[in-house]
């Protein structure tokens, strides 16, 4: 149950990442790139200070200068979000190794850093809490509140949201922050924690199912967390039947994403209902 709780989390985060940055119009196709280059951020920062806030903070600032560009550079200066998105995570992805060649000498892997993370509340990993926590504040925040719905305006029509005077400005920022905090808390959380090491895509590519996954609260909101839940369950009990070998792993591989396709299939048939 703990396994299937920490694989939810880290993709449901980056699906908020993803949900943030879609309500202001943007896609988040950087999200792996945001995942590895705060992975590799957290753990150089808490290798050297030890600290569980200062590395995710780092992290998150990193996220923050990142997506601040993102944001520029298509809503100021007309740059395809999709093209950037996809130059960035290549960019990030590459980047986060060289930053653990120049601080290790480690190609891929880092082999030579050594840490030692144990931060429990209630004997719950914090990363979990902090990760439970933070959606919660979020959704209360996105549709409980004046200001989320007009980050939800900016979103749907940012032109007809200006006239109707709400603070563009605002709305990036929040949507910024929400997406970089939830960006840099999976990418911590995978380096010091889930795996206690950085590899070389240790974002595994979630990002490109997290996309799929925010897909679900188009038609509603809770459904993506459920969809999360499902990926995680499925994908938790592929990886146990391939220990196994009776099944090809690659046709248990593509378990959780036929389970997703199919539970997709099921919530558009019942809105047409």
């Amino acid at each position: 149950m703990t396994e299937i709780l920490r694989a939810f989390i880290r993709i449901f985060l980056l699906c908020l990442a993803i949900n943030a940055m879609r309500n202001i119009g943007l896609c988040l196709l950087h999200a792996d790139g945001l995942v590895n280059i705060s992975a590799i951020t957290a753990l150089i920062v808490f290798s050297e200070t030890q600290s569980f806030a200062v590395s995710v903070f780092a992290a998150a600032l990193v996220t923050l200068a990142i997506n601040t560009s993102f944001i520029y550079l298509t809503k100021k200066k007309g740059a395809s979000d999709i093209v950037y998105g996809i130059a960035m995570n290549l960019i990030l992805r590459g980047l986060s190794g060289l930053m653990l060649y120049l601080y290790a000498g480690d190609f891929a892997m880092s082999s030579s850093v050594k840490i030692d993370f144990s931060v429990n509340i209630f004997g719950v990993d914090i990363f979990i809490v902090l990760g439970l926590l933070l959606s919660l504040i979020y959704y209360i925040f996105l549709y409980k509140t004046k200001s989320g719905l007009e980050l939800r305006a900016v979103g749907l029509d940012e032109k007809k949201a200006l006239f109707r005077k709400i603070d563009i400005g605002r709305a990036n920022f929040t949507a910024n922050l929400f997406a970089s905090v939830f960006a840099a808390l999976v990418g911590s959380f995978l380096s010091l924690s889930y795996f206690s090491y950085f590899t070389e895509n240790i974002s595994q590519n979630m990002g490109f199912i997290s996309l799929a996954l925010e897909g679900f609260s188009a038609i509603h909101p809770v459904l993506t967390p459920i969809a999360s839940l499902v990926y995680a369950v499925f994908n938790y009990l592929a990886g146990s039947l391939q220990s196994l070998g009776f099944i090809n792993y690659k046709l248990l591989d593509l378990i959780p994403y036929l389970v997703i396709l199919f539970l997709l299939y099921c919530t558009k048939y019942r809105q047409k209902k």
